[in-house]
């Protein structure tokens, strides 16, 4: 009975300095992640993120240094959603650059492309064909398709490297060397 009084006295402790802590310091991290990155909702996350992971790092923490270790794991998920953020606009970037560069007849050669594998899938024998379908179609993971066929995840495998095989076999005439030979 004694032990389970010292261990509620500890939680009540940690929950009481935790939480002072958090009224006494939640504003100035706030407003030091508002210089990094302008957007309220961002920095709001960011500094409850950055309290969620101090309350996960319970006894790990001296609390001497608390204050410093705040500011810079503040700091540090900051750092981090901007460069997430770059990274996500490269990607935008690019994507847009691709899409300018193509023409109707890049877009026509592409639609041609697809209605030929549709074409060949067709051709494939049943279960080849079910299994790509579901993989490349219906965005099903080896193992989901494994469980709807009952089939091993390495059976289903060989489905999708055989009719993988085929399709490449028929571009590799159709298209070779760039040239569409119809």
């Amino acid at each position: 009975m004694e032990k389970k009084k010292n261990i509620d006295n500890t939680s009540r402790f940690k929950d009481s300095f935790f939480e002072s802590f958090f009224r006494e310091n939640y504003s100035r991290l706030y407003y030091y992640a508002l210089n990094f990155i302008p957007d309220s909702e961002i920095c709001k996350d960011i500094v409850s993120d950055a309290f969620r992971h101090l309350w996960e790092k319970e006894g790990e923490i001296v609390a001497e240094t608390i204050l410093s270790y705040m500011y810079t794991r503040v700091r540090n998920l900051c750092i981090d959603y901007i460069r997430h953020r770059e990274v996500e606009n490269a990607y935008v970037t690019e994507h847009i650059h691709l899409i300018s560069e193509m023409n109707d007849d890049s877009w026509m050669e592409t639609e041609d492309r697809i209605q030929k594998i549709m074409e060949i899938i067709e051709t494939l024998p049943p279960m080849t064909r079910f299994i790509m379908e579901q993989n490349y179609l219906q965005r099903k993971k080896y193992k989901e398709i494994a469980d709807i066929t009952e089939m091993t995840e390495s059976g289903v495998r060989k489905h999708i490297m055989k009719g993988l095989e085929v399709i490449r076999k028929n571009f590799s005439i159709k298209y070779k060397k760039g040239g569409n030979q119809n």
